[in-house]
């Protein structure tokens, strides 16, 4: 009786057990596999059932698609009406505003009209860090949008500024005095708000706020300037394409070994720039190569420049060698016709030292050439002009030892020779 009564608990205690469920569980995946297992059977011992099965299953992606198709249309629709009463409330904002004024107004919002007896104070915030001319044309255009503005600057402190956009160049005091020296700005309210809300709005008596329709995300909202939009008191700017303080900051860091090596010749220190000992032997390695290309260019430059001297020098020997003192002495008065000369002077010493020289063909060889395609010289005419060559320098050579023998043995003016 006890080793039945210890079995039956053991028993109950198992039952109780999550792993008696996960069997449980196995089992009865198991028997759903084999009811599976049975139906693909049956399908399989009867033709129709795939048939009806695939007919359904065509059906059923037939109805999503239709569906999908009625919902892209309502969305469609949707999306039209919300456009139209878009634009036919836009019309009626316009229509209740004078025509220069709309051009100020933001897009969806209303736009308040501004006050006559009294001058309008127009408020722009922003970081303005390394002050460029995209700030200067946007306080510009709030100072000329309307009559008798008062233009309020609003810039925050660096500790908001450096949580929620970033760091920056210059400190918030040295932003603030920069935008004191600018000719449109009126007043700088320092450590200002990063939302502008309406009690700062009322405590300055601000009639506008000034940025562009852009949307201007935070962390907590999508459009900081929404709340002002609602009111009616933001006025729309435009924005100077191609120039911000992030553009310029990222042309020095693109260029960035280059204002690090304009710095090191002005005379700062590695630890100034914050900059190791390995990247600065860098950059003087890179200025030493630099330095070495400008003067291997130079000195090509100066060598071309003695080869063409060089060249000149010897055209002017070959020509005295040729012409004579007295002839080459005459011709160097006219400097025109001196290159027809020396070229001409240097082929007749190439045929004085070869004692040929590669001419035109005549007629009858050209004509013979042609017709057996042979290269035919004619060579009496080419000796012909050997000898022409020959006793042209005989009579050169013999004219130039007269010539000498006048200079060295005058004859007496007025006496005859006694011999």
């Amino acid at each position: 009786m006890a080793k039945t009564s210890r079995t039956s608990s053991l028993k109950k205690r198992l039952s109780n057990t999550s792993l008696t469920n996960l069997f449980k569980k196995n089992k009865k995946r198991k028997h759903d596999d084999e009811e599976e297992a049975l139906t693909v059977i049956d399908a399989s011992n009867s033709p129709e059932l795939p048939l009806i099965a695939n007919k359904k299953r065509r059906l059923s992606v037939k109805e999503e698609e239709h569906e999908n198709e009625e919902e892209q249309e309502e969305e469609h629709k949707r999306k039209e009406k919300e456009k139209q009463e878009f634009e036919k409330r836009e019309r009626e904002i316009d229509a209740q505003l004078p025509e220069e004024l709309r051009k100020y107004r933001p897009k969806g919002f209303p736009f308040n009209l501004p006050p006559k007896d009294r001058p309008i104070r127009i408020y722009a915030d922003g970081v303005f860090d390394l002050f460029h001319l995209g700030h200067m044309k946007q306080l510009e255009q709030c100072k000329k949008a309307l009559p008798n503005v008062t233009l309020i600057c609003g810039i925050p402190s660096d500790e908001v500024t450096h949580k929620l956009k970033g760091l920056t160049v210059l400190t918030d005091k040295q932003r603030c005095e920069t935008l004191r020296h600018c000719r449109w700005v009126d007043e700088v309210i320092a450590d200002a708000p990063w939302c502008v809300t309406p009690e700062f709005l009322d405590l300055h008596h601000i009639d506008y706020v000034a940025h562009d329709d852009i949307p201007y995300t935070s962390a907590d909202s999508d459009d900081i300037y929404k709340p002002v939009k609602e009111m009616g008191k933001f006025l729309v700017t435009q924005r100077t394409n191609g120039i911000s303080t992030s553009d310029i900051i990222t042309k020095i860091i693109r260029d960035y070994d280059k204002y690090l090596m304009r710095n090191f010749a002005r005379g700062a220190t590695r630890q100034e720039l914050n900059v190791s000992w390995l990247k600065k032997n860098e950059l003087e390695f890179k200025k030493h190569i630099k330095d070495f290309r400008s003067y291997f260019k130079k000195n090509q430059e100066t060598l071309n420049s003695s080869s063409r001297d060089l060249y000149f020098e010897v055209r002017e020997i070959l020509l005295k060698r040729t012409l004579g003192n007295k002839l080459y002495m005459k011709l160097v008065g006219n400097r025109d016709n001196l290159d027809d000369i020396v070229n001409e002077s240097v082929k007749k010493l190439a045929s004085k030292s070869k004692r040929r020289l590669l001419r035109e063909k005549s007629p009858p060889s050209e004509f013979a050439s042609e017709f057996t395609g042979e290269n035919i010289q004619d060579e009496d005419h080419e000796d012909q002009e050997d000898d022409d060559d020959d006793n042209y320098y005989e009579s050169n050579d013999g004219n130039e030892n007269e010539n000498d023998s006048d200079q060295s043995d005058p004859e007496p003016s007025g006496k005859s020779n006694p011999i």
